[in-house]
């Protein structure tokens, strides 16, 4: 797959005003050389007590799954209390340097970015459409159909939910090649009240598929930010 349409400007994955806890930055690191292996940071600093935090994740690409031994979470006291989030990720990032220098992970560019949330008060269960440059010819045209496919029981901080990603190759007459289900549809998280795709994108050579997730947590601070990722290998 190739980048398919222009995006007229860059939004910032977050949503800090808009609600009662604390909103998490995302922060895309980037994907292996060889596309296999994607890893993401994300911090903030948690509403209670506005203490500093900051995580790196490193995931298997085909697996959908962390890399056992290379996820790494912030301690309290690794930075003041008075210093942020970020400043908490970058001691963090510097500290795991040792440990994930040997990817040389590089972030998705303009080239292999698909498609990004431009509007908060998009549904996070609409369609996302994108042509299919790399499998598209003269004489028929390859879509993929992107869509989020969430199920929640109870409310509040009780809530429970669970959710995958439909993912649908049509032709130009809407006639569906393929079928893939990307994530873990059984597997149900405590607390999230609420998902949205924020980002696609692909590694260079279009084999690894990445979709960024924003994911609401309730819990007796409020309503806050968090993001996770889905990850394909085609």
């Amino acid at each position: 797959m190739k980048k398919i349409f222009t995006i007229a400007a860059a939004v910032i994955l977050s949503a800090a005003s808009a609600f009662a806890g604390d909103a998490a930055s995302f922060v895309d690191i980037g994907f292996s050389e060889d596309g296999r292996t994607y890893i993401f940071g994300t911090y903030g600093k948690t509403d209670k007590n506005y203490e500093p935090w900051a995580e790196i994740y490193t995931v298997d690409v085909a697996a959908n799954d962390f890399v056992k031994g290379e996820v790494f979470k912030s301690k309290k006291g690794d930075v003041a209390q008075n210093a942020s989030g970020k400043d908490a990720f970058d001691k963090l990032r510097s500290s795991t340097e040792w440990k994930l220098g040997k990817y040389n992970a590089k972030p998705a560019t303009a080239d292999t970015l698909l498609y990004i949330r431009d509007s908060e008060s998009k549904s996070a269960t609409d369609e996302i459409i994108f042509k299919d440059f790399e499998n598209s010819s003269e004489d028929q045209s390859v879509f993929y159909s992107i869509r989020l496919v969430p199920t929640f029981e109870g409310s509040g901080k009780n809530v429970k939910s669970k959710f995958y990603i439909n993912v649908v190759r049509k032709d130009e007459n809407g006639e569906i090649l393929s079928t893939v289900k990307v994530g873990t549809p059984d597997f149900k998280r405590k607390g999230i009240s609420g998902y949205k795709i924020d980002k696609i994108f692909t590694d260079a050579s279009g084999k690894s598929l990445v979709f960024i997730v924003q994911k609401k947590l309730e819990d007796n601070t409020g309503t806050s930010i968090r993001y996770m990722v889905e990850t394909y290998r085609f």
